[in-house]
């Protein structure tokens, strides 16, 4: 099963509460990054500074009327600490890429910030998710007779025959009891790549109430 961590952007550029704005603009845009993390004296994640935390220096009013007072405070913030929004949006490196899709859909994020014990590791970007969908068919075709049918099911060739394309992994045969079907399916869909399962399995005995 893939998880974040197989995906991530390990070691994320940060910076100190105290950090100038200057500064963070000039990482954002040397490093070619839309936003930083930001962490207190113990290390531990208390913000993110990005592209849209900065923008409101560039309004002509500087307080204007109707804008709302967290955006008001940044068109006049000159640090990280009164820059960044807060609390950050993170999830647990070993979470699956289902759940990290699950959560970019529920709070709108452009990233999740990456937490092993507390400690942040990583990024994760949505383009990151959308990356996994990039893989070769051969390559998960192999994955999918070798690890999954083969070592995890015992499932070999004479029994299980595998055809994917783009990304789509059929699978006929016949397995033993009805029961067996339902595992194929779901052990499959965990792989990363995989944009459909069309199970076709059949069966010698019904196991099945």
């Amino acid at each position: 099963m893939t998880t974040v961590s197989a995906v991530m952007t390990a070691d994320p550029i940060t910076v100190s509460t105290q950090a100038p704005f200057k500064d963070i603009a000039v990482l954002l845009n040397g490093n070619g990054i839309s936003a930083v993390g930001v962490l207190d004296k113990t290390g531990a994640l208390v913000g993110v500074v990005s592209e849209a935390d900065l923008l409101p220096h560039l309004w002509e009013a500087r307080k204007p009327r109707r804008r709302d007072r967290r955006l008001a405070r940044k068109a006049t913030a000159c640090t990280a600490k009164d820059l960044m929004t807060s609390p950050v949006v993170t999830i647990e490196s070993e979470d699956t890429l289902a759940v990290a899709a699950a959560t970019f859909a529920r709070t709108d994020v452009r990233r999740l910030f990456v937490l092993r014990n507390g400690k942040l590791v990583g990024v994760l970007s949505r383009r990151d998710l959308v990356r996994v969908f990039t893989r070769g068919d051969a390559d998960l075709e192999r994955e999918v007779t070798d690890r999954v049918l083969r070592e995890r099911l015992n499932l070999g060739p004479d029994r299980v025959r595998v055809e994917v394309r783009a990304g789509i992994v059929t699978v006929v045969g016949r397995v033993e009891r009805r029961s067996d079907i339902d595992p194929v399916t779901r052990l499959i869909q965990e792989l990363s790549g995989v944009v459909e399962v069309r199970n076709r399995l059949d069966y010698v005995w019904n196991d099945v109430a």
